[in-house]
């Protein structure tokens, strides 16, 4: 008798790939960052690759990264108008 507890995953021929909105994507990366959180258990719960799960992670951390440098700059040029006037 096999009294394993293993998993396994089946894909369905023809099954169409999930979209998820930028909102779904968002949820699921910053799942990822709580302390203690891994990365291929939220994949795992959200039906979604780990590997995809990192691509969104990158992305996640560029979009941050350069929305903090937009509002820097953009700090920076105001406070040379005002000095400036």
């Amino acid at each position: 008798m096999d009294t394993s507890t293993e998993l396994v995953s089946v894909r369905v021929a023809g099954a169409k790939k999930r979209r998820r909105s930028v909102e779904e994507r968002r949820k699921i990366v910053e799942a990822t960052l709580q302390p203690g959180a891994s990365v291929s258990r939220v994949a795992w719960c959200h039906d979604v690759n780990a590997n995809e799960v990192f691509h969104l992670r990158k992305l996640y951390r560029e979009e941050r990264r350069d929305g903090f440098i937009t509002a820097v700059e953009m700090c920076g040029k105001v406070g040379r108008a005002v000095n400036s006037e």
